[in-house]
């Protein structure tokens, strides 16, 4: 056997003990196994490690569980909440859809008289329609710029 192999094997025996390995590797390394003495002795003293390291008591300090329980509640309720923080803002952006697709056609009028008044070529019609269109987007984007420098400020 080449040495490939049984660097394989030592591999896949250690990957089997940590999170498990597919069926097609569980099947090579049972085989390779079965005829490489050397490799079936490293699998045997990693296994007799694995059980004596179960057997090591190992003693936390009940403080430091109860400190480490509270951060995780304290740090889950604070992913629970920003979801409900963001709900205006999705609720506004969704408003802003709807009444920009309600008052598109009156928008457009007025862009068209504005420019025949000023007499404008027509492409500086579609861009001030863009512009318009654009313009919630621009807010809410200024409105998270300045809330984020307050946020990084305040902390």
């Amino acid at each position: 056997m080449t040495k490939d192999l049984h660097e394989r094997a030592k591999g896949l025996v250690g990957a089997d003990r940590v999170e498990g390995i597919p069926a097609a590797d569980r099947e090579w390394l049972d085989t390779h196994l079965q005829i490489c003495t050397a490799c079936q002795n490293f699998a045997g003293a990693t296994e007799r490690a694995i059980r004596s390291l179960h057997l090591v008591p190992v003693r936390v300090d009940p403080a430091l569980v109860d400190r480490t329980r509270r951060a995780v509640q304290v740090r889950a309720h604070e992913l629970r909440g920003q979801p409900s923080q963001l709900l205006p803002l999705w609720m506004s952006c969704a408003l802003s859809w709807v009444l920009g697709g309600l008052t598109l056609p009156l928008v457009w009028q007025g862009i068209e008289w504005l420019r025949r008044y000023v007499d404008l070529p027509s492409p500086v019609g579609f861009l001030l329609l863009i512009v318009w269109w654009a313009l919630p987007t621009l807010a809410v984007a200024v409105f998270l710029s300045a809330r984020g420098t307050q946020s990084a400020g305040g902390s």
